[in-house]
């Protein structure tokens, strides 16, 4: 008998050996879901976890594999206690207790939003703060050369995080300036995501720590340990310069954004520019996550806190979530925020996979006689997220929801208007990723004229977008909603 009979000949012996193997395939599956089921995730993520486990064991243990993974997080998570943040909270206590009677309260902009601010101030101690400037960006381009301009003025610290810091023209400008920073003695300190920036180059690395910054990676990926690390990215897009001047959005470091790229074209994104008092908030999670990736933190913490000697007039809170905390502040604040309109709600995001409270509060709001828009990419760079995203549109033309789909390129903005008074700005998306598994941060801007001027780019957006209508949604092809079924289905999984 030849090795080819013997290894692929219909035997007994080989049906035996395909049956043990199923056999421990669904023992380990079980292992998986009474495992699943004992950490009481999210509800829809640990349904969709059975499901697939069940009918589709392979598949299912290598997406278990890669992104099912849950890190007790008391082993890796630790908090950070420096006398500046404690402060942070000690202010976040006093305004809520000063906000305890409404009747008391006489700003408009904090009567309007009282709710969020009192749930910010409890759960997130984002203080809120009125002595700021903003200024809003639609284009990389604009933000960059601004941003070049911050940091060749710098004169003690710049502090920089991304999610996505890629190598090309962007980079390298930015590069130079620190180099020159560095050499007139300002203190740099670089934190890339490792998974965002895994292909920014050892050496774009070292010729700065040789300089004198500090760089670190958030969470480096490295096989065999690969799995563990998918998840709990930080996708924070944070720059401060000498505690006063800070950057906040969706734009991250890449050329794409001057240039676009490939079949999606050009990238369509806001970001914003705040001087002022809120600025320390965003210091305080950048040295909280710095503190995350080394353990350390600098003795001398105050120089990052300077006062600032300015009067503005733009009310702030910057909120921030993550997997370390068992509040989905983020998820709370927009579930609060939609929940609060009365007449309008317009939406921006590149990604969107709601949870069940987020779309009933969505459905929920246009019962009610709000008017709400939401304006989705009309190209996407995850075929799988663009299958799920669409899973939802039919749910939202027949709750009477305007979607329309961006034609001019890829729109990676993450928007939110609620009425003319609040604005969200930020780095999450509406999606199970953004709330339940990234490191993000927003900027809740409570002023009318900010809002005025989102709602003017927000107008121009749905100008080059096509809006979806529900007589011909329903027309579309049978498989496209067989891939939107199943990519839903596996969406609060990734």
């Amino acid at each position: 008998m030849t090795l080819f009979q013997l290894l692929f000949m219909d035997t007994i012996a080989w049906k035996w050996i395909s049956i043990s193997s199923l056999v421990l395939i669904y023992i380990i599956a079980i292992f998986i879901m009474l495992r699943t089921l004992l950490q009481n995730r999210n509800p829809s993520a640990t349904l969709s976890w059975v499901l697939v486990l069940v009918l589709l064991p392979y598949i299912g243990l290598i997406f278990y594999f890669f992104f099912g993974q849950q890190i007790r997080k008391r082993w890796i998570f630790k908090r950070l206690r420096i006398r500046e943040l404690v402060k942070i909270r000690q202010v976040s206590d006093s305004q809520l207790k000063a906000l305890k009677n409404a009747d008391d309260i006489q700003e408009p902009q904090v009567i309007s939003n009282l709710k969020l601010i009192r749930l910010l101030l409890r759960e997130n101690s984002s203080f809120l703060s009125v002595n700021n400037t903003i200024k809003i960006y639609h284009k990389g381009i604009d933000v960059y050369e601004q941003l070049y301009k911050d940091f060749n003025a710098a004169e003690h610290f710049i502090h920089i995080q991304y999610y996505l810091f890629e190598e090309g023209e962007v980079a390298t400008n930015i590069q130079t300036i620190l180099l020159d920073r560095l050499k007139h003695g300002v203190e740099v300190s670089l934190m890339v995501d490792g998974i965002g920036s895994r292909k920014l180059s050892s050496e774009y690395i070292h010729t700065l720590r040789s300089a004198g910054a500090e760089v670190h990676v958030f969470r480096p990926v490295r096989f065999p340990r690969l799995t563990s690390k998918i998840n709990y990215r930080n996708h924070r897009k944070i720059v401060v310069i000498d505690g006063a001047v800070g950057y906040t959005g969706g734009i991250n470091i890449a050329d794409k954004y001057i240039n676009g790229s490939g079949d999606l074209g050009f990238w369509r994104d806001t970001h914003i520019r705040i001087y002022g008092d809120a600025v320390k908030m965003l210091v305080a999670v950048f040295l909280v996550d710095r503190y995350f990736v080394t353990e350390k933190f600098d003795k001398f913490p105050a120089k990052y806190f300077p006062s600032i000697n300015y009067q503005g007039d733009k009310y702030i809170q910057i909120a921030n979530s993550g997997p370390e905390s068992s509040k989905q502040n983020i998820l709370n604040a927009y579930f609060t925020a939609i929940s609060s309109a009365q007449k309008s709600i317009c939406i921006i995001t590149p990604y969107f996979v709601p949870n069940d409270s987020i779309l009933m509060a969505l459905k929920t709001a246009a019962a009610g006689g709000v008017d709400v828009r939401i304006i989705l990419p009309g190209r996407i760079d995850s075929k799988l997220v663009q299958y799920s995203s669409r899973s939802y549109i039919y749910d939202l033309l027949q709750a009477n929801i305007q979607v329309n789909f961006y034609q001019a390129g890829f729109i990676h903005a993450k928007i939110m208007l609620i009425d003319d008074h609040l604005s969200v700005v930020g780095s999450a998306n509406f999606d199970y990723r953004s709330f339940y598994h990234n490191f993000e941060i927003s900027a809740l801007i409570y002023d009318k004229e900010e809002n005025r001027k989102l709602r003017i780019q927000f107008d121009i957006d749905k100008n080059k977008s096509k809006r979806i209508k529900l007589t011909r949604w329903r027309k579309r092809s049978l498989t496209s909603k067989l891939k939107e079924s199943v990519a839903r289905l596996l969406s609060p999984l990734i």
